[in-house]
């Protein structure tokens, strides 16, 4: 029959809206209003709004927005709710940061693996965007898929994120920003802080797999324990997935495969990226790859201080192919260089050792590394690893003088210093100009010693660590002067 709402009669059709209306009222009291749709997103402006969203898995697939800065420290004793987990499923809606910041997240837990602000995300459509954590402690001491933002990701995309003074440690897929990614895309995101863990470890990224990375930086401190593999400043270990335009500065320190960019990649190309690091291993130690089998690395450089037990290399510690079977898919080094000392028995300038791959036209500082030998390259003296006739000659492509080089690859600053990639000087190129110079010193002036938001670098986060300061210097004077010819 026929139901009584506030004394008045509804239909069957009327007690369904009414009931319908009850839920929206409800869920908008969670939050700070909206609806979830694309068009009326659930607001989100204190910790206990936030919290509520991990308590309503049935929310999982809504769409969210923060409507300002939120500090975690606001729950008090109250438990942080992970966002997506494996008795909740997973979370496949849409979560944009808005460019504020969330501080103080606080995760512990002995045995439980996903691990993070979200646990578990698997759609192709879900999106994270445009959100900041500040200082994040992550830990889980057993447990595996650890991080600081995501613990998995699948399908979906991670888009203009970043953790600041993250504290992260587990055992197995750990990342100073997603544990481990598969078939996702992830792109203009950075992380800084201290990820400790034993297997897949990396200062963005534990473990990649088949997805996307572009426009991405990590720093800080990635600690491997002594019987860790697959140790990366950027990513622990990549397997078929593109690897573009990203940058690591970091201390990387494990056990295998170890290196400054990425520990292990296995039949992935990895294009225009850099490295400056130290790099510590046992085997397969490199300043940009610890291992890599059957690998395209191209346009790619590494200023590092390299040590290894058994043959380290000041690009790469092993290049292999994808397997040591009869059909496989080669390794290869083109167009790369690496500078800095490699130290450990049969050290390698460029390649610790090599087996069933190649190296095309690419260089080391002979002086720099401390050692004449590679298993590939050409070793160069400073002096000609200054010079732009060395890699002209090469037909890495740079222009002469008076001609357009925005297609290319690489620039070069001013005299003595080694070639850097185009997009870092468009990075500290912030008036857009197309030169590095006291315009762009300026900027760095103006912002000295406040917090990095990236809002007065365009979102570059050129030293991504959450201050402006002498690593923001530092990366503006290694691009000095350098510009469009």
């Amino acid at each position: 029959m026929p139901a009584k709402v506030g004394g008045r009669v509804l239909s069957h059709a009327g007690c369904l809206g009414a009931i319908i209306g009850l839920l929206a009222v409800s869920a908008q009291a969670r939050y700070g209003g909206g609806l979830g749709t694309p068009e009326q997103p659930y607001r989100i402006s204190t910790a206990a709004q936030l919290n509520a969203l991990g308590s309503e898995p049935g929310d999982w697939d809504k769409y969210f927005e923060l409507t300002t800065d939120i500090d975690l420290r606001d729950l008090g004793t109250a438990r942080f709710q992970r966002i997506g987990t494996t008795h909740g499923g997973p979370f496949v809606g849409v979560f944009d940061g808005k460019g504020k910041t969330i501080s103080n997240l606080r995760l512990y837990s002995e045995d439980e693996s996903y691990l993070g602000m979200f646990g578990i995300v698997d759609a192709a459509e879900a999106r994270i965007v445009n959100v900041t954590l500040l200082d994040p402690n992550v830990a889980g001491d057993n447990g595996r898929y650890v991080a600081a933002l995501v613990g998995l990701l699948c399908n979906g995309t991670v888009a203009n994120c970043h953790v600041r003074g993250a504290g992260i440690r587990g055992t197995g897929f750990v990342g100073g920003l997603i544990a481990r990614a598969a078939d996702a895309t992830i792109m203009d995101c950075t992380a800084a802080g201290t990820v400790r863990g034993s297997t897949r470890v990396g200062g963005l990224i534990g473990g990649n797999l088949m997805g996307g990375v572009t426009r991405c930086q990590a720093a800080g401190a990635i600690w491997g324990d002594a019987s860790s593999w697959s140790v990366g400043g950027l990513i622990g270990e990549n397997e078929s997935a593109p690897v573009a335009a990203c940058r690591a500065c970091s201390t990387v320190e494990g056990d295998d495969s170890v290196g400054g960019l990425i520990g292990k990649n296995i039949t992935a190309a990895v294009s225009v990226c850099g490295v400056e690091a130290m790099v510590q291993g046992n085997t397969n130690t490199g300043g940009f790859l610890g291992q890599n089998a059957g690998g395209k690395i191209t346009d790619c450089y590494a200023v590092a201080g390299v040590t290894g037990a058994v043959s380290p290399g000041g690009l790469v510690g092993y290049l292999g192919p994808s397997c040591g079977c009869k059909e496989y898919i080669a390794g290869l080094v083109a167009r790369s260089y690496a500078a800095g000392p490699v130290r450990g028995a049969d050290a390698g300038g460029l390649v610790g050792a090599s087996y069933r791959s190649s190296v095309e036209d690419s260089f080391w500082d002979i002086e720099a590394a401390g050692c004449a030998a590679s298993a590939g390259g050409q070793g160069m003296a400073t002096s000609r690893m200054y010079s732009r006739a060395t890699y002209v000659n090469a037909g890495w492509g740079l222009a002469a003088k008076g001609k357009d080089e925005t297609t290319n690859p690489w620039c070069l600053p001013v005299p003595k210093n080694y070639p850097r990639l185009a997009w870092e000087r468009t990075a500290v190129d912030f008036n857009g100009d197309g030169r590095v110079d006291l315009r762009d010193f300026a900027r760095v002036a103006k912002r000295w010693r406040q917090a990095d938001t990236g809002s007065w670098s365009g979102n570059r986060y050129v030293a991504p660590d959450g201050l402006v300061d002498f690593d923001d210097l530092a990366h503006l004077a290694d691009l000095w002067l350098a510009h469009r010819w």
